[in-house]
């Protein structure tokens, strides 16, 4: 038996019959996790956007924001960007899920929206 530990999510045990099930259950954990944390940021966007790109967007803009993190929080979970966690679960009984892989997949989705607009504080 194999566990996920998530500090939004508690402990998660997997049934750990063979690989291809466990990355099913990994990828269901992974995009509840992400999920409460996009929710979350949403909540106070325009102060991550400062504190992170230190940008002022305008309204416009924070719903074509929000728009693109619904997307990514009901999208599927490209294994690729948490291959980290992937390798740990296949290796290991216990695994952290931690927000760092969720927030760089945020911020590299949240980058390309920025750099299009002339949003920088001066």
């Amino acid at each position: 038996m194999k566990s996920v530990k998530s500090a939004l999510l508690g402990n998660k045990q997997l049934i750990d019959t063979n690989n291809d099930v466990l990355i099913v259950q990994l990828r269901e954990i992974i995009k509840e996790h992400r999920s409460l944390v996009i929710t979350r940021l949403m909540n106070d966007l325009p102060t991550y956007l400062r504190f992170k790109f230190e940008a002022k967007p305008d309204k416009d803009t924070i719903i074509k924001i929000k728009e693109s993190l619904f997307d990514l929080k009901n999208g599927g979970v490209d294994l690729k960007v948490y291959d980290n966690i992937v390798q740990q679960l296949l290796n290991r009984a216990i695994v952290h899920l931690t927000n760092e892989p969720i927030y760089k997949e945020i911020d590299e989705l949240l980058s390309s929206i920025v750099a299009t607009k002339e949003l920088k504080l001066v």
